[in-house]
C-alpha cells in the first residue's frame, strides 16, 4: 500500500461554512452539472450556486485535463437564492460523498485565517 494514503487523518473544525467564491448576493440557487468526457470517457458532476457558471467551453476535464467536447447535463436542485441549512439539496450535503475518506493534500483553512 502507497505510505502516502496510510497517514493519521486530518481533524477538521466545523464552523458554520463560509462562502468562497461566490457571494450570498449572487448565488443563483443550487445546480448540479453532469458532464461526460468525448475524449477519456470520464463521467463528473459539478455543483454550483450560478445556473450557467459550469459549460461545456469552459470546463476542463478533471481526467485528461482536455476542455470539451461533453455531453452536458443540469439540474436545478434548488432555486433558493439564500442558503436553507435544512434543505437536502444543498451542496454541502453532496460533498464529501458518504464513505470518502480525506486525502493529505487537502488544505484546511482556520476560522481565524478567513477573517
Amino acid at each position: 500500500m502507497d505510505s502516502e494514503f496510510i497517514r493519521q487523518p486530518v481533524p477538521i473544525v466545523r464552523n458554520k461554512p463560509v462562502s468562497i467564491g461566490v457571494g450570498e448576493e449572487e448565488r443563483e440557487g443550487v445546480f448540479v452539472n453532469g458532464f461526460i468526457c468525448q475524449n477519456c470517457g470520464l463521467h463528473f458532476n459539478l455543483f454550483s450556486w450560478k445556473a450557467n457558471k459550469h459549460r461545456a467551453n469552459n470546463t476542463y476535464c478533471p481526467e485528461c485535463g482536455k476542455k470539451g467536447p461533453y455531453i452536458h447535463y443540469r439540474k436545478v436542485l434548488s432555486k433558493d437564492r439564500v442558503r436553507d441549512d435544512n434543505s437536502i439539496d444543498e451542496i454541502f450535503r453532496h460533498v464529501p460523498w458518504p464513505g470518502s475518506q480525506l486525502i493529505n493534500d487537502s488544505v484546511i483553512f482556520s476560522s481565524e485565517s478567513k477573517k
